[in-house]
C-alpha cells in the first residue's frame, strides 16, 4: 500500500494524468459523451427471429443527460432514450479521477496519512434532488475513508466524500449518508442545499 510521500507523489501524478489526458478524451470526443456501459446480445423480435443488438449506456458532461442507445449489429439505431438521472455504476477512469481529486484536497489527504491503516473504498453513485450540488444533472460518487484496526477487529470511519465527476469538483469533505443519501420517494430531504 502507497503511505506517506508515495502516497502524495502517487495522487499527484494521476491527477497530472487525469488532467492531461482531458484535452484529448475532449478532441477524441467533441460532445463530451462518456460511454458507462455497452453490451451485445441476442434479442428476440416480434416475428420471432433473432437478430444482435448493441446496448449502450452514456454520460454526457456538457449536458448531464444520461443516454441508453440500441444499435442493430449494422449500427443503424433501434432506440434512443435520455434521461437526467441514472444510477449507472462508475467507470474506472471515473473512479480514478474521483481519487485523484480526493487525493489532491491537502485536509482530505493529511486525514488519510494520519491513519494507521488507511482504505479509501467505494465509488458509489448519489443522486439527489433538484437544487442539490448532486442533483439531475451531475455525476457525484460516494466514497468511504476509514482506518482499519487489524488488532482490534475493527474500522474506524474518517469520513464520507462526495465528488462530482461531471465537472470534477469535491462537493462534500464530510457527508452525512444518514441524512443525505440517495434521493427517493421514501427518503426526501426538505432542504435541498444539505
Amino acid at each position: 500500500m502507497l503511505r506517506f510521500p508515495a502516497l502524495r507523489s502517487a495522487a499527484l501524478i494521476a491527477l497530472v494524468l487525469t488532467l492531461a489526458a482531458a484535452p484529448a478524451v475532449s478532441a477524441q470526443n467533441a460532445t463530451g459523451e462518456r460511454v458507462l456501459r455497452s453490451w451485445t446480445d441476442d434479442v428476440k423480435l416480434d416475428d420471432g427471429s433473432q437478430a444482435l443488438w448493441t446496448f449502450t449506456v452514456t454520460f454526457n458532461t456538457d449536458t448531464g443527460e444520461y443516454a441508453r442507445t440500441v444499435t442493430d449489429k449494422n449500427g443503424t439505431l433501434i432506440e434512443r432514450t435520455v434521461q437526467a438521472t441514472s444510477l449507472a455504476r462508475p467507470t474506472d477512469e471515473e473512479i480514478e479521477m474521483a481519487r485523484a481529486i480526493i487525493f489532491a484536497d491537502p485536509d482530505l489527504n493529511e486525514l488519510y496519512e494520519r491513519a494507521n491503516n488507511p482504505e479509501l473504498s467505494g465509488g458509489f453513485v448519489l443522486q439527489r434532488e433538484e437544487g442539490h450540488p448532486c442533483g439531475p444533472g451531475s455525476r457525484c460518487l460516494q466514497f468511504d475513508m476509514f482506518d482499519v484496526d487489524t488488532a482490534a477487529r475493527r474500522v474506524n470511519r474518517i469520513r464520507y466524500v462526495v465528488v462530482d465527476v461531471r465537472d470534477g469538483t469535491l462537493v462534500s469533505k464530510d457527508f452525512d449518508p444518514s441524512a443525505d443519501g440517495n434521493a427517493t420517494r421514501f427518503n426526501r430531504n426538505p432542504d435541498p442545499t444539505r
